[in-house]
């Protein structure tokens, strides 16, 4: 979504509750409230009572109309879809990626971690820069880079000092210098998102407040290459400008001390994720059409020109899923945070055993799958299903149910195991297998967070839920199935009758080969970039040639060589030629779910669609299940 000024333009069905599908019906100006009396009247006519504001630790009708004053905050009203008139206290904040032009293509960013009070007092921060913006900074596209300078240079980072500075015994707060010049200068900012929020106010009871979240990358010359501190000095006094008294600038006192460090974004996201809370759901109904589903998702940084393209699917595709029902969106974050989004999915793995002797200990597992357009590839899962939102809460009955379904369509039409799609393939290729499920059993839920493999960008919690049923009417060696969707041939799957040792040997050989292909390509990739620096260290030598035989030219050359410098630093960060320790072969590629902290994949994987009382009961059934094969082992002396 492209940042802009106020909340007018944004689709009202794109909005958070309670305003979805709401109308703005009126933006309110200073001549609307010229004192705070009018604001507490004005408020009043539209159903907010502002009689109690001011007391404990609330803030009266004064303060709120000084913001609207000083452009620090907007009032709105709109009404919302069942008719009532909501009062809206509109604000905006920006929360910058700030970095240098090398370090930004190294996806490397300053990262505050602690402040310091002008009067000693320390508090952790763990955020971006943050900083407010006024109602006439709006449009933000049309203020973009003077906002990111006033940022940078005349707030949180006014002053550059050593990592070292702190007010300490002796060590009493600098004083403000007129006269320094902040060395710092922004060169390019990249707008990444703009996310709308909407909370009760704790300072105004009763006031909606609609929070406007920019995320802006700031890239920055003059930063230290080491870690670094930087002061923040108060502004001449508001308030007092409002009484035509200002404060003289040289008095200024110091406001904070910024701790900054540089860090790689992964590990950023992990502090900026702690505490982050669900604030949106989207399921079916929640978009009119594929279109709003795009609107919506434009305001995230998802890349979604490649959807829809190769083996991508498209942003239509994902709304089917959400109007079946197959999966949801959840949006996470908080104020000071970064958001994310993650799409909600559930699945049903089926742990397929056999009654006859010889496959004691063992279970059925996909080894490859084939598609109707032929393509090949190997599978190395449990039979698995999605499961629909509609039937919660499920309970044994209902997964029994699923576990039943998913045996009929991948397992009931049996082929041999070196079948492949034909033009004429049909069902009539196949034998009934007449499988019968006979006992079954929920097991356990797991969870797993990882990339979309088919919506690039968009991160996907996976609630697992497995269980095991012994079948008969199934072959005893190897063999091939058609999986059915819709009563048609939808795959070829091919089965093994495995055991978990075997399993783990498979995908340990499987990961080994991974990785041997991988150190290869990365020897492969190194020589190339090589290769590459070399012609791009003689075309350098050509330029700096050119340029001392055609001096007329030297602008243009020069620049050039700036762009051939830039092309040398990226390819030395692809290929990890700089550093051993930047090296790919030396560095582990780290997991989405290992950015996200403990406390935040907890809450996320609360969404269950089980009962928590079925869970609870399979829970205690196993641990009694467990206690009782001990005291039978023990009663046998140790026999099994």
């Amino acid at each position: 979504m492209r940042p802009h000024g106020g909340s007018s333009i944004v689709a009202a069905s794109n909005l958070p509750a309670p305003l979805t599908n709401g109308e703005l019906l009126q933006v309110a100006s200073l001549s609307d409230v010229p004192d705070s009396e009018a604001l507490a009247a004005w408020l009043s006519e539209r159903g907010l009572d502002t009689s109690d504001w001011g007391k404990e630790n609330t803030k009266d009708v004064s303060k709120y109309w000084k913001e609207i004053k000083l452009n620090e905050a907007g009032l709105e009203v709109w009404k919302t879809a069942d008719g009532t008139l909501q009062p809206v206290r509109t604000t905006h904040v920006l929360r910058a990626k700030v970095t240098s032009p090398d370090r930004y293509q190294r996806g490397i960013f300053l990262f505050n971690t602690w402040q310091q009070y002008g009067d000693g007092r320390t508090r952790t921060r763990n955020g971006l820069l943050s900083e407010k913006l006024t109602i006439d900074e709006m449009p933000l596209e049309q203020n973009l880079h003077e906002v990111c300078r006033r940022a940078v240079t005349e707030e949180e980072m006014q002053r550059v000092v050593e990592s070292t500075m702190k007010i300490g015994p002796g060590r009493p707060a600098p004083e403000f210098d007129p006269s320094y010049q902040c060395p710092l200068e922004v060169v390019d900012e990249h707008f990444v998102d703009h996310i709308i929020e909407l909370e009760k106010s704790k300072s105004y009871p009763g006031l909606l407040t609609m929070y406007h979240l920019y995320t802006v990358d700031i890239i920055c010359t003059g930063l230290p290459l080491t870690d670094l501190n930087t002061l923040e000095f108060e502004h001449p006094d508001k308030d007092l400008k409002i009484e035509n008294s200002p404060v003289e600038d040289g008095n200024r006192k110091l406001k904070y001390i910024h701790a900054w460090v540089w860090l790689e974004w992964p590990q950023i996201q992990r502090y900026l994720f702690e505490g982050s809370v669900l604030k949106e759901t989207k399921g079916k109904g929640s978009f009119g059409d594929a279109a709003a589903l795009a609107m919506w998702l434009s305001q995230f940084d998802l890349h979604m020109d490649r959807w829809g393209k190769g083996t991508l699917k498209s942003v239509e595709s994902l709304f089917r899923e959400i109007e079946n029902e197959d999966s949801q969106l959840e949006l996470w974050g908080r104020h000071d945070g970064v958001p994310m989004l993650m799409r909600v999915t559930h699945v049903l793995q089926l742990r397929v055993t056999h009654s006859d002797p010889s496959l004691k200990g063992k279970f059925l597992f996909s080894s490859w799958s084939e598609s109707a357009t032929g393509k090949k590839r190997v599978t190395h899962t449990l039979p698995a299903m999605k499961l629909t939102l509609k039937d919660m809460p499920y309970d044994l009955e209902k997964f029994t149910t699923c576990a039943g379904a998913l045996v009929a369509d991948q397992l009931s039409h049996v082929v041999d195991v070196h079948y492949r799609f034909t033009a004429d393939t049909s069902l009539s290729d196949s034998e009934p297998s007449g499988v019968q499920m006979q006992e079954v059993q929920f097991v356990e839920q797991r969870h797993d967070v990882e990339e979309s493999p088919s919506y690039r960008g968009l991160f996907t919690m996976y609630h697992l839920y497995c269980m095991e049923a012994e079948c008969t009417g199934l072959p005893i060696s190897d063999f091939g199935s058609m999986d059915l969707k819709d009563g048609a041939i939808h795959s070829l799957k091919g089965w093994t009758w495995s055991s978990a040792q075997r399993v783990m040997d498979i995908m340990r050989h499987r990961s080994l080969v991974l990785e041997r292909e991988q150190g290869q390509a990365i020897m492969i990739w190194q020589k190339m970039s090589q290769e590459s620096l070399d012609v791009a260290g003689r075309l350098d030598d050509l330029l700096r040639k050119l340029a001392e035989t055609y001096p007329e030219c030297h602008s243009s050359i020069a620049e050039s060589r700036d762009v051939l410098s830039l092309l040398e630093n990226k390819l030395m960060d692809a290929s990890g030629l700089d550093s051993a320790d930047q090296s790919p072969s030396g560095r582990r590629r780290q997991s989405f779910a290992e950015t996200l902290p403990p406390s935040m994949l907890a809450a996320m994987e609360m969404s269950s669609i089980a009962s928590d009382k079925f869970l609870e009961e399979t829970q205690w059934k196993q641990i009694q299940f467990e206690a009782d094969r001990a005291k039978t082992k023990d009663c046998s002396g140790g026999q099994s």
